[in-house]
């Protein structure tokens, strides 16, 4: 069955939005249920892109010493002339670099593992707040106002760290898992202790490190 193009534009808004939701929580089962059919459908209107589903890679950013300056255009005559709204435009500043920024890749499967791994210890609840998800979201990248304000809105490192610390039986239920989830939990936690904020990029625009 070959999708209109209104069904082309829900399944590119839906899927994000349930792809983001169940990196940090586990889906409802009514979710669960909309977001295999929307996957399907995908799957069937696009059979060449069916051996990488979207989501399949998750790049954590890890990022301190940030500023978010204001770089809008001033109006343009016309514009004033118009009276047309001129949008506002921001760009994230990173002190160092070199010191100021760190990766950490795996894949999308891995990334439920993490989370169920977080419900196992208790941190059910807090694990949405303690890692915010988006797609496609590179700092890089020019930002509009409500993307301005999801940065600002990233929690306090030192209180993610605590919940870690906190956690019951988190290092022995990680070693369980094996040494990639190890490495991710200590990676987490090393970056979290040196001030650094973490967020999700469900999308992430290069593979070539998966």
């Amino acid at each position: 069955m070959s999708m209109n193009i209104e069904d082309t534009r829900r399944l590119a808004i839906r899927i994000p939005e349930l792809r983001k939701k169940e990196l940090t929580s586990k889906l409802t089962y009514a979710e669960q249920q909309e977001l295999d059919k929307k996957l399907a459908m995908n799957a069937e209107n696009y059979p060449n892109q069916t051996e990488q589903q979207y989501a399949e890679n998750v790049r954590l950013t890890a990022i301190k010493n940030m500023t978010i300056k204001d770089v809008t255009r001033k109006a343009s005559f016309f514009q004033k002339l118009m009276k047309q709204e001129n949008s506002k435009e921001y760009r994230i500043h990173i002190l160092d670099e070199e010191e100021d920024i760190a990766y950490y890749n795996f894949h999308f499967t891995f990334g439920l593992e993490i989370r169920q791994l977080m419900e196992d210890v208790g941190l059910g609840l807090d694990w949405p707040k303690m890692l915010p998800v988006d797609d496609a979201m590179n700092y890089t990248d020019p930002l509009e106002e409500d993307d301005k304000e999801w940065f600002e809105s990233f929690p306090d490192p030192a209180w993610c760290l605590s919940k870690l610390e906190e956690a019951q039986d988190l290092e022995e239920k990680a070693a369980a898992h094996g040494d990639e989830m190890v490495q991710a939990i200590q990676w987490l936690k090393h970056h979290w202790g040196e001030g650094f904020q973490i967020y999700a990029d469900i999308d992430p625009m290069d593979d070539d490190e998966y």
